[in-house]
């Protein structure tokens, strides 16, 4: 007599559905942002008052970068990214405008209509094609 072949059930395809980044917003979510923005917050308060009063006290051109240097701790010692990256934020601007050549690039940036429109008040004549651009002799443009 043959052999009986035993055929076995397969277990049904269970669909789930993909969820998109607003599907669900829960409480606990909402807390863990909460808590992320308050830590960024106050490592940026840190950083201030850290370069502020070590900056200050160690001879030298430091202040800037005692910012940095306490966000590169706390995160390696502390174990706390959250509060070592609102320190780095801090700390960014104060290191590059203290670079030779960099600072000006940050210092007193005024909006590009200045920068560009000659002879047009900010109110009449800034549609109007009787305004040249700054060093170019071309109206209009």
């Amino acid at each position: 007599m043959a052999a009986r072949r035993r055929t076995t059930r397969k277990a049904p395809v269970r669909r789930t559905r993909r969820r998109s980044m607003g599907k669900k917003i829960t409480a606990s979510k909402v807390n863990a942002a909460t808590m992320t923005a308050v830590k960024a917050g106050l490592g940026g308060v840190i950083a201030s008052a850290l370069t502020n009063t070590a900056g200050k006290a160690i001879p030298g051109n430091f202040g800037p970068y005692s910012g940095l240097v306490g966000s590169i701790a706390t995160s390696l010692f502390f174990k706390q990214p959250e509060i070592a990256a609102g320190m780095a934020g801090y700390a960014g601007p104060k290191v590059l405008s203290s670079l030779p050549g960099v600072g000006g690039f940050l210092a007193g940036y005024d909006a590009p209509s200045s920068m560009y429109l000659q002879d047009a008040a900010p109110q009449s004549d800034v549609y109007a094609s009787n305004y040249t651009m700054a060093g170019y002799d071309v109206p209009g443009l």
